[in-house]
């Protein structure tokens, strides 16, 4: 009763701070150096209809915005700007009253808006997000100081990248996964047994998948694989995507290594003299009912990921085949990278896992 009177105190406290650090964080206009401005009235001026060589409509709509700047010397002005946006919004934005925005001054006098402010929103879904941690029955301490400390190991790794500009790419690619693998499992897991044992099989399941894909991308002459189709056309074609591939691979594969690990040892604590045997083919057994569900998932990731490219394609009017081949093909490649890593998983978690449970005193 008492414990759920605390969790109770807990998530309503989480619910008041989300409140006020939402509220805080909407009305900071204090602090920006830049003009923001809070919108309070618009109205359409004109709607114009645009049709392209290949029938798709869109509308350019201008607005005429009307606010108050709330900061700098200048705060409480009256300002009106015309904005100019597509139905669509592809590429611009429709602006709402009670919407904050950041603007600058074009040619010295006329003012444009440059982008929505959402700090706002930001610190809101972050704290949706905490409370959603408080309700549930798990390490929410934990959880977020591994997500907190992997991402200023993230932040390190960027800054390295841009100091060689890329020179050092996929060697900090591995560095950085094997440290993020580790950290999270240690503050998860904390300093034990059962950290180097989830740890080991993340590191050997992800090196022999990577070590044999690439193997197979050599032999094959990186055959109708695109890597220049990578997003933004970086360069090394070839190192920023097995960079993508070493971070999505890592994280799969923890994860499926901490599911197989956690049920060998549950399985241990209750069933104190099963032997070594038992326990692998239970792993194997375990590995089986996950490999179908993170593959598809990732199937899924890929399609939700190129959809719109291959929507493209399409409509302008390329074969299905060409289509797949330039927009899928280093998405496919990816996926079938997972995979392996996913099905070598198994086995591989399964043997470290079973034989340091089994030595485990009754």
């Amino acid at each position: 009763m008492i414990i759920m009177k605390t969790r109770r105190f807990q998530v309503l406290l989480a619910i008041l701070l989300v409140i006020v650090a939402t509220a805080v964080t909407y009305f900071d206009a204090f602090m920006y150096k830049q003009p923001i401005m809070q919108v309070e009235q618009v109205s359409q001026i004109s709607k114009t209809k645009s049709t392209d060589e290949y029938k798709n409509t869109d509308y350019s709509i201008v607005q005429k915005v009307q606010g108050k700047l709330l900061n700098t010397k200048d705060k409480g002005k009256k300002i009106t700007i015309n904005n100019t946006y597509y139905q669509s919004q592809l590429t611009d934005e429709k602006y709402k009253p009670l919407e904050q925005v950041f603007i600058s001054k074009s040619n010295g006098s006329h003012y444009i808006i440059q982008s929505t402010k959402r700090d706002a929103v930001v610190v809101f879904a972050i704290g949706l997000v905490i409370i959603l941690l408080f309700c549930m029955k798990f390490a929410r301490g934990k959880l977020l100081s591994s997500v907190g400390v992997n991402l200023i190991i993230f932040y390190i790794f960027m800054q390295i990248l841009i100091k060689s500009k890329n020179a050092l790419l996929v060697p900090m690619t591995i560095l950085t996964a094997v440290i993020i693998a580790a950290v999270a499992l240690i503050i998860i897991l904390g300093p034990s047994q059962d950290a180097l044992m989830a740890f080991l099989s993340t590191l050997i399941a992800t090196t022999v998948a990577l070590s044999l894909s690439v193997l197979l991308l050599k032999l094959s002459n990186d055959s109708s694989i695109h890597f220049e189709m990578t997003e933004y056309d970086l360069q090394p074609y070839f190192g920023v995507f097995i960079s993508q591939v070493i971070f999505s691979v890592l994280g799969v594969i923890l994860d499926e290594t901490m599911d197989i690990s956690s049920s060998l040892i549950e399985m241990k604590s209750e069933v104190p003299d099963v032997k070594v045997g038992a326990l692998f083919k239970s792993g194997i057994a375990i590995g089986r009912e996950l490999v179908g569900p993170l593959i598809n998932i990732l199937l899924f990731i890929v399609i939700a990921e190129n959809l719109n490219l291959v929507m493209l394609y399409l409509t302008n009017g390329n074969s299905v085949g060409y289509t797949l081949d330039m927009t899928l093909s280093l998405g496919v490649t990816q996926l079938l990278i997972s995979a392996i890593g996913i099905v070598l998983t198994v086995p591989v978690t399964s043997y470290i896992a079973s034989r340091m449970v089994a030595r485990r005193a009754s």
